[in-house]
């Protein structure tokens, strides 16, 4: 890539101690855009037809909180991204690369993203919510946690190569100290939720069928995670 000039950095827009260098949207980040939208859309059409009865239309009304898990789910992963592109606006051949990576870990689990949103329901209020998944054995839930987590560590590891690969850049980038510092730690973070996905594999081969729906809770984990190392990088940060 083509080092940034000084003055162009000098007079980026500061957001959270951080220079925004990619503020002009690149048609990469038109494609990703409109891919996370239709991802959004596919969740919204592609369970059953439009209902014709009070029943069908009562089902899909217990259906939205599943569907908000997911969309939530998806805007948070469209929103990292976003956050990454705005930071550093990088255009090369290995950004559309993980970029790409990230757009197939995401087309790959919508779907599953929806379904065990559903699921997490249903258990939750013994049925009362549907899902819209036909009832399946635990050893068949054991194997939709493994290739749930092995997923939630794909897309973990995704976002940890797009910043290393921005604190690679620094030099052409000229990020300062405390961007370096914040970029370096951002990988940390996503590295350790790489480990809470590994766990939830773990658990999911582990444990006994009775209690496979329990290796789903590992990601609670992340609310502790994030938390502290956003603390952690407050107190360390040049």
């Amino acid at each position: 890539m083509t080092p940034l000039t000084q003055d162009f950095v000098d007079n980026c827009t500061i957001e959270r101690g951080f220079r925004l260098r990619g503020l002009e949207m690149t048609r990469l980040e038109v494609f990703i855009d409109a891919a996370f939208a239709f991802a959004v859309t596919m969740l919204v059409i592609s369970f059953d037809a439009i209902p014709r009865s009070y029943d069908e239309v009562m089902f899909a009304v217990k259906s939205i909180p599943a569907f908000v898990v997911a969309v939530a789910q998806l805007v948070w992963i469209w929103h990292t991204h976003n956050v990454w592109s705005r930071r550093f606006g990088l255009d090369t051949a290995y950004t559309v690369f993980i970029s790409t990576c990230l757009l197939i870990v995401v087309l790959i689990y919508v779907y599953p993203m929806r379904i065990m949103a559903g699921g997490m329901f249903s258990w939750f209020t013994n049925g009362y919510l549907p899902s819209n998944f036909e009832f399946i054995t635990l050893d068949e839930l054991r194997d939709m946690f493994i290739f749930l987590g092995i997923g939630f560590i794909a897309l973990c590891l995704v976002f940890v190569q797009m910043y290393r690969y921005a604190v690679k850049l620094k030099d052409e980038l000229l990020l300062s100290d405390h961007e370096t510092f914040e970029s370096r730690t951002l990988a940390v973070m996503w590295a350790g939720a790489a480990g809470i996905g590994l766990i939830c594999v773990v658990l999911a081969v582990v444990l006994p069928n009775q209690l496979v729906p329990y290796s789903g809770f590992s990601f609670l984990l992340l609310s502790a995670w994030f938390p502290m190392v956003r603390s952690w990088r407050r107190k360390m940060a040049p």
